[in-house]
């Protein structure tokens, strides 16, 4: 009997116990599952600058928040955004959340499950992973379109998505425009030079930025020789060539700054400046320079040659043979005018000058070209004549 009767106590408590240790158990199970869900929405993540502030941080549509509810149980719940922008609360309801701060949403939140469901709960919000969203990028870049960014990325992130920026971008005025407000101006080169931050935004919802286009003729540059990159480029003004060098040049190994000069159009005519490292500073760019940075003391081409700039020095090469390499001179280029300048600021004249590590070559304009332009011969010789019959008449 006694054997019977512990069999039948084991029996009624594997029934009786299961049921309810079993669902606390099963409650436990639930709990669990809800904060591995919280857990696994963190799995994508984003590279922060520093930690988010919640008074400063605005919640949007797409927004993944963490939800706990510390009441007779502990509850934990990933919640997401709405594309309405409101929050979804299981058993507890619905409350609009966008447009506001997290810390004034954990604040909203709390009251609305206190006065709502869990009169004696502790509630805290936590923000698990930002939203996405789309800003539209038109313009002066290689890729212009809608991109898809987060509320911490800056414009150096969106001109990475859009394949940077083309060459004839005007980098020092993009405009944003955003709702409701007047368009913002930002200077880019500003972000570059001295790491301004307030030239290098993030952005909300509906930003649109343009980068406009340069004018080539009134704005742009050319740099050549031994740099990467080489080509048209657009200048602020008054820009030196020590901030276009900082932000832009990008040297080739054999890169030799002892060895830079400037090309400038003045009127009809070509000056040639030779710019030491010590003056980077203090020269100012303008319009249409062209700028060749040579390769370990080079040489240079400038004048009227079919293809200036700068070319490795080769030993026992004269003033003809670097005319040659450059592609000859152009029809308003006299060669046999030619001349060099030394590193030491002396000059020499005629093509057979034998040419030296660092020297430039200049070829000018013909006495014609000076004179008569790009006017040609027969009208030339028509123009003398009329003035010659002319005169004839006058004087009989």
């Amino acid at each position: 009997m006694r054997i019977i009767f512990i069999s039948l106590i084991l029996t009624i408590t594997s029934v009786i116990i299961p049921q309810t240790f079993g669902r606390i158990g099963l409650d436990q199970e639930l709990a669990s599952q809800q904060e591995m869900q919280a857990l696994e929405s963190f799995e994508e993540t984003f590279a922060l600058e520093k930690a988010i502030d919640p008074a400063n941080y605005i919640l949007g549509s797409g927004d993944e928040l963490g939800l706990n509810i510390l009441t007779s149980q502990n509850i934990t719940w990933p919640l997401t955004v709405t594309p309405t922008g409101d929050l979804f609360i299981p058993s507890v309801g619905i409350i609009h959340v966008a447009g506001i701060s997290l810390e004034e949403a954990t604040v909203k939140v709390r009251n609305f499950i206190v006065t709502q469901a869990y009169p004696n709960s502790k509630v805290t919000l936590a923000l698990i992973n930002l939203r996405q969203f789309k800003v539209q990028v038109s313009g002066a870049v290689n890729q212009p379109g809608f991109v898809t960014i987060t509320p911490v990325d800056r414009l150096s992130d969106v001109i990475k998505k859009v394949g940077n920026f083309h060459q004839f971008a005007r980098e020092y005025n993009i405009i944003i425009y955003r709702k409701e407000q007047k368009p913002i101006i930002i200077d880019y080169f500003m972000y570059w030079q001295n790491g301004d931050l307030a030239h290098n935004p993030s952005f909300l919802e509906g930003d649109v930025i343009q980068v406009p286009f340069g004018n080539i003729e009134t704005e742009g540059i050319v740099i050549r020789g031994s740099v990467t990159g080489r080509g048209y480029d657009i200048i602020k003004k008054n820009e030196t060539l020590e901030n276009y060098i900082r932000r832009k040049a990008k040297f080739a190994t054999n890169a030799d700054l002892e060895s830079v000069t400037i090309t400038r159009r003045i009127k009809d005519d070509l000056e040639i400046i030779h710019i030491t490292p010590d003056k980077f500073h203090s020269t100012l760019l303008e319009p249409r320079d062209a700028i060749d940075i040579l390769g370990e003391r080079g040489v240079t081409v400038n004048g009227y040659v079919q293809v200036p700039g700068g070319y490795s020095f080769l030993p026992g090469f004269s003033v003809s043979n670097y005319i040659s390499i450059a592609g000859g001179n152009t029809p308003t280029g006299d060669a046999d005018k030619a001349f060099v300048r030394h590193l030491d600021g002396s000059l020499e004249k005629g093509q057979m000058v034998l040419v030296r590590r660092g020297d430039v070559i200049v070829v000018p304009r013909t006495i014609k070209s000076v004179i008569f332009g790009n006017i040609g011969i027969l009208q030339i010789v028509t123009s003398l004549t009329t003035i010659y019959l002319t005169y004839i008449a006058a004087t009989k």
